[in-house]
């Protein structure tokens, strides 16, 4: 597939912002991403194909790993750059963690799909307008 899975770098902050609008409607901002980038340092992954056409963001919260984001660009979906973004995010949390766990729209049937592929069981709702245009989210999550 010649996909390289490696850590964010400031010059891919671009492409990852057009990734977001084009996955989103509601996307993260510049400001949002160049915190996370501090935030969780090497949890910040992209998928570079010429050119970056999807990223994943994890983070450590004491012993569970949190995936926060993941989109690929439209072209490259059901391709397997998400399932190899998942893959490389559950091999780096794994070593810190004990569970991993995420949120997904209640209506992404493909995002929920990838993510009982790689093992994710549902655990919960997040209701309330969990996201900005008022849909629940699925809490999904798995042991390592």
């Amino acid at each position: 597939m010649g996909l390289e899975i490696r850590s964010f770098r400031d010059e891919d902050l671009n492409q990852v912002k057009t990734i977001e609008k084009a996955s989103f409607t509601d996307p993260y901002s510049e400001l949002l991403f160049r915190f996370l980038k501090f935030k969780v340092g090497d949890g910040f992954i992209v998928a570079q194909r010429e050119g970056i056409v999807g990223y994943a963001i994890s983070e450590v919260h004491e012993d569970r790993g949190h995936i926060i984001s993941m989109a690929v660009s439209p072209e490259y979906r059901r391709a397997g750059v998400g399932g190899a973004l998942l893959q490389e995010a559950i091999k780096r949390l794994g070593p810190k963690v004990k569970e991993i766990y995420l949120e997904v729209r209640v209506g992404n049937e493909a995002a929920i799909r990838l993510y009982k592929k790689f093992s994710f069981k549902s655990t919960g709702e997040r209701k309330e307008r969990y996201y900005p245009d008022g849909e629940d989210a699925l809490v999904m999550a798995k042991s390592v």
